[in-house]
């Protein structure tokens, strides 16, 4: 299978279903390429697709053909973590019946047949959009917060001083953590996604993409400039949204989010203020002295 990536930080090797031009979207992140079926030698290399494997593809093309929905994942264009509003809408109800099922039923109702069902999909349908039960996993992660994401990276365009930039990793922080619900629902799939070690990789990216999405906010596109301070202050944001979610579940009320956000968005910018200043002051450095009399 030949695989051009269109997101950071996801990889594939082959699929075992489709036949042919092949798209999969994995937590939205998607990557297309050309697929040859897989009659279970353990290779992505060609070989001739077995009755069982025909019927496969053919129900999953016209699961795809019947929903009328699925080329819009051919259309989509890829970015960091709420680079985008949602989903297709099969892969966005899909999505949203194992949220469903998580909430009212907890984590061991999570079946590719059981998702389906309470979607009105065909099960096959979780594979063409995420890859794997285990891809529509860690989508549900991320959707747990997609919404609060998408808002916050339509300010980053708008950001012009250092207590912009602090305001709005503040402001996201306590958007995620107002919603009590979804936290609950990410700490129940949690242990799961670490026990196994495909999800957490999978799971690890997604969090580093976060991690990524702060340095941006605090310091703009060339994030591969960010200082180490910055990366540190991205990463500490990220460790204080879970760390008073755990607070908050086991004991409502146990922590004064507003005083804390507040010391935390005075310590961000006084961090992004002194390294404004360290900047100006090696920029007057690099500057020759004029000679007497130019």
């Amino acid at each position: 299978m030949s695989v051009q990536v269109t997101r950071r930080y996801v990889t594939i090797r082959k699929c075992k279903i489709l036949a042919g031009p092949c798209h999969v979207s994995v937590w939205g992140w998607q990557m297309t390429g050309v697929a040859e079926a897989d009659a279970g030698t353990g290779s992505g290399d060609a070989s001739p697709a077995s009755p069982k494997t025909r019927r496969q593809t053919e129900t999953l093309r016209s699961a795809a053909r019947g929903n009328g929905r699925a080329k819009n994942s051919r259309t989509r264009t890829p970015g960091l973590p709420g680079s985008e509003p949602g989903l297709p809408p099969t892969a966005q109800r899909l999505l949203d019946a194992a949220r469903r099922l998580l909430a009212r039923s907890g984590y061991n109702s999570l079946s590719v047949e059981a998702i389906g069902r309470e979607a009105g999909e065909n099960k096959a349908l979780i594979r063409y959009y995420f890859g794997s039960k285990n891809g529509l996993l860690v989508a549900l992660v991320d959707g747990l917060v997609a919404d609060t994401v998408w808002q916050a990276r339509q300010r980053l365009a708008g950001l012009s001083s250092y207590e912009d930039r602090a305001r709005l990793v503040v402001d996201t922080l306590e958007a995620i953590l107002s919603d009590t619900q979804s936290y609950r629902l990410l700490y129940d799939l949690l242990p799961r996604l670490l026990e196994n070690p495909s999800m957490a990789r999978q799971l690890a990216e997604l969090y580093r993409a976060y991690r990524d999405l702060n340095t941006r906010a605090l310091w703009g596109d060339r994030t591969d400039d960010a200082p180490v301070v910055v990366r540190d202050l991205a990463a500490m944001t990220v460790a204080l949204t879970d760390g008073l979610a755990v607070q908050l579940l086991a004991e409502p009320g146990s922590v004064d989010v507003a005083s804390t956000l507040a010391v935390w968005r005075s310590f961000v910018e006084s961090e992004l203020a002194a390294l404004a200043l360290a900047s100006g002051a090696s920029r007057r450095e690099a500057v020759p002295p004029r000679e007497p009399g130019l």
